[in-house]
């Protein structure tokens, strides 16, 4: 399949596809929401192994796309299961957010470190984006179209385009992370505990929702 082209300069088709990637992102969801609640209720490099995970996963589909995968990857992302396993894996993190005991305030410890789980949230990244019907609609449609302007301009062009589309990511996550760094350090420990309660149950109720979804079209 030809690449496609549209009457825009390459640049001016990478700068669009930075902008869409940043608006993408910028709107509220399951990716999101465990970032957030992953760097609130455990530190910063959990979720940015977290978001590294599910950058793996773009990369890993861009390229998958470029090769001619447009079809098969339409075929995975509409499996009832995709949407079940993920589902349960939000539920359980979910779950045991709102079960987790707090420290009492003199025992707080001042850095929470658990370096032995990074390769779990790496994993939990791609399985969030994975499970997310809304992530592969929007490869398969956007991401698609993207990769089929970048192709008319041969390898250079895909690599631009790729940078593009993770650059409107980056763009959007290091400054909410480091806005949730500053946040932290101005919470209470009570208000911390209450915003941690929150993003649990919102995790919660986005893993019953793929629950659900995805079983009600298994049945």
């Amino acid at each position: 399949m030809n690449g496609l082209t549209l009457p825009l300069p390459f640049p001016a088709l990478v700068a669009v596809g930075f902008i869409v990637s940043l608006a993408t992102v910028a709107i509220p969801g399951p990716i999101t929401i465990v970032a957030t609640h992953l760097a609130l209720d455990r530190r910063l490099a959990a979720a940015a192994w977290f978001l590294l995970g599910t950058t793996v996963l773009d990369a890993t589909l861009f390229a998958s796309l470029a090769a001619g995968a447009g079809p098969v990857l339409r075929r995975i992302g509409a499996l009832p299961l995709v949407e079940i396993i993920g589902g349960l894996v939000l539920l359980w993190g979910g779950v045991a957010s709102l079960r987790r005991r707090f420290p009492a305030d003199h025992m707080r410890p001042r850095l929470h470190r658990e370096p032995h789980r990074a390769l779990g949230y790496f994993a939990l990244g791609l399985v969030v984006s994975a499970a997310n019907p809304h992530y592969w609609i929007w490869w398969v449609t956007a991401g698609l179209a993207f990769v089929e302007v970048a192709r008319a301009h041969g390898t250079p062009g895909l690599a631009w385009m790729l940078a593009a589309l993770i650059g409107g990511v980056i763009a959007w996550y290091i400054p909410l992370l480091w806005a949730l760094r500053r946040g932290r350090a101005l919470l209470s420990p009570r208000g911390e505990r209450a915003v941690v309660r929150v993003m649990g149950m919102a995790i919660t109720l986005l893993g019953a929702a793929l629950i659900i979804f995805g079983t009600g079209r298994l049945l």
